[in-house]
């Protein structure tokens, strides 16, 4: 039983090797727009070991697909067969909806530092309980994003055609096994 799993692992990590080596993503990444992300989102926080700017701001960050991404700048995106006006849409989209994820996630990142700030990195500190409205107001911040995450996800799949939707999920859906 164990050289079945050993040669279906193979087989599979071969098949992934060569699939992701021939495909080549609808545009490619845009290095400036990641540029401006950087610059706009600032240095990262006192404990933050890792930041994915702005997801890293969503109350839902890691389980919702970034779908207007995985469409255009996938390496295996090109297999969606997207027409330039599904492009146009998406990129008119991401145009839309960019700035204002952008500045809640800085409205987020400024607040969470100042909770921070005033509470841990001090040992005579403020009470936990005046940090209280700032932590209520970031979790306000986060599920507007959130919601309008959720509404990003149905205008995409509106673009796409059920095959090309189903298509995405299959090399954006990355935890299966």
């Amino acid at each position: 039983m164990h050289k079945y799993k050993l040669i279906s692992l193979l087989t599979s990590g071969f098949l992934l090797l060569t699939t992701n080596t021939y495909a080549k993503p609808n545009l490619p990444p845009p290095v400036e727009d990641m540029v401006k992300l950087k610059k706009l989102a600032g240095g990262a926080g006192p404990f933050t070991a890792k930041e994915s700017f702005p997801k890293s701001y969503f109350l839902i960050a890691q389980n919702l697909p970034y779908l207007i991404g995985l469409a255009l700048y996938h390496p295996a995106s090109s297999e969606l067969n997207l027409s330039k006006k599904q492009i146009g849409t998406l990129l008119k989209l991401k145009k839309d909806l960019t700035p204002a994820i952008i500045e809640k996630a800085v409205k987020i990142k400024k607040l969470e530092i100042e909770v921070v700030e005033a509470i841990a990195l001090k040992y005579k500190a403020p009470k936990a309980e005046t940090q209280h409205a700032k932590i209520d107001k970031i979790a306000k911040l986060q599920a507007a994003l959130t919601k309008s995450h959720l509404i990003c996800i149905e205008k995409v799949k509106a673009i796409l055609t059920e095959e090309q939707y189903e298509e995405l999920l299959d090399y954006a859906i990355i935890n299966m096994f």
